[in-house]
């Protein structure tokens, strides 16, 4: 639904799943969503970048969820929550 706004489906699809568990790591969201590792970890690298999202080290996975110094945060939830 949002893809022609994010660009991207893989990206939407790392938006829902971090959405809807609050966290989330790479190989799990495409396993989920049946699709392609390679993918959903360029999204994640991205929205890291972007500063949509904030990753750490939890042994040897990177766990991703919203970096909550966004600016914008509550307004894309909303949207997120709405396309749900």
């Amino acid at each position: 639904m949002l893809e022609a706004l994010l660009g991207s489906v893989n990206k939407e699809r790392v938006l829902f799943f971090i959405s809807a568990r609050d966290e989330g790591y790479a190989r799990e969201i495409a396993r989920f969503f049946a699709t392609d590792l390679a993918p959903v970890q360029k999204q994640l690298e991205g929205l890291e970048n972007g500063g949509i999202l904030a990753s750490r080290l939890a042994g040897r996975t990177r766990l991703y969820t919203f970096d909550p110094r966004y600016p914008l945060l509550h307004e894309l939830k909303a949207l997120l929550a709405k396309s749900m």
